[in-house]
């Protein structure tokens, strides 16, 4: 779920996993093309697939700040060679 905080900052809540994104459960990639940050410390779970819609924001809105990175977020992300990303 995303919830924005202004035009610029948005929330991910729940779980970022295939399943929810499968689901539509999270906004189309091209929501996030004029946000600034995006706040992550909400999220209680997140998967490879989650990790691959973060890196999809990342390359539509290079300018986008990930705010509230978990370690479990940082270890997936080394595992798929993207951890700069969140940095």
């Amino acid at each position: 779920m995303t919830t924005s905080i202004n035009d610029e900052t948005i929330v991910l809540k729940g779980d970022l996993l295939l399943s929810e994104l499968s689901a539509k459960k999270f906004s189309n990639i091209k929501t996030y093309k004029n946000t600034k940050k995006i706040d992550l410390q909400h999220l209680t779970n997140i998967d490879s697939a989650g990790i691959a819609y973060l890196v999809q924001i990342k390359t539509i809105s290079p300018n986008v700040c990930f705010e509230g990175v978990s370690d479990k977020i940082l270890i997936l992300a080394g595992l798929y060679g993207v951890s700069f990303l969140f940095k």
